[in-house]
């Protein structure tokens, strides 16, 4: 079971130690900081999983503000769960397992399960306007979209690492950045569209 108390217990619990207390905070200072807001687009369906594989959930995904404060709680909780090929629990993540699980979890979504299924989904979205939960992807072993991670702030993004499990990463890192390949954004403040 996750542990939550910590973003909000200022009386730093004995979880919130360490590395993982640091990335929960800078987390937390990066929120209270800056603020995102989706523009408006298009809709478009996201095939379900498993079992209502017929059904279909409207893009963009409309969200409260405070749904963004839970995304980081939610992915900040998950730091250092280590990495399994497949795995889409937090016994073990994949990089688009890890993706699904977040945006489940957090928005009560299904989304597309292989990184390049997903590179399909969403508006693209320029790497200099990328804002809190925007998809980014990366070529690491061929020519092929074969990684993705969750966008946070100031150029760095949440992702599950096959060195490193649930990690941190910046997108200004040169490893990073000579692979990005796109962004997409899924997620769209509620009240934000144009009427």
């Amino acid at each position: 079971m996750r542990n939550k108390t910590c973003m909000t217990n200022t009386s730093y619990p004995a979880c919130c130690t360490g590395l993982r207390c640091l990335f929960r905070c800078a987390l937390a200072c990066m929120l209270l900081f800056s603020s995102g807001c989706a523009g408006s687009y298009s809709a478009q369906g996201v095939k379900y999983s498993g079992k209502n594989a017929k059904k279909y959930t409207s893009l963009p995904i409309l969200v409260h503000e405070n749904k963004l404060m839970e995304l980081l709680e939610n992915i900040s909780s998950l730091f250092g769960i280590e990495y399994h090929y497949g795995g889409q629990s937090i016994r073990g993540f994949d990089c688009s397992g890890f993706v699904n699980y977040i945006y489940q979890d957090t928005f009560d979504v299904y989304l597309p399960r292989t990184s390049r299924e997903l590179a399909e989904i969403g508006r693209k979205i320029p790497p200099g306007k990328l804002k809190r939960g925007d998809l980014v992807f990366f070529r690491i072993n061929g020519s092929e979209i074969d990684h993705v991670g969750i966008y946070l702030d100031s150029d760095l993004f949440a992702h599950a690492s096959s060195s490193r499990g649930v990690t941190m990463g910046n997108l200004n890192n040169s490893y990073y950045k000579k692979r990005f390949v796109k962004a997409v954004r899924l997620l769209e403040l509620s009240g934000s569209r144009r009427r």
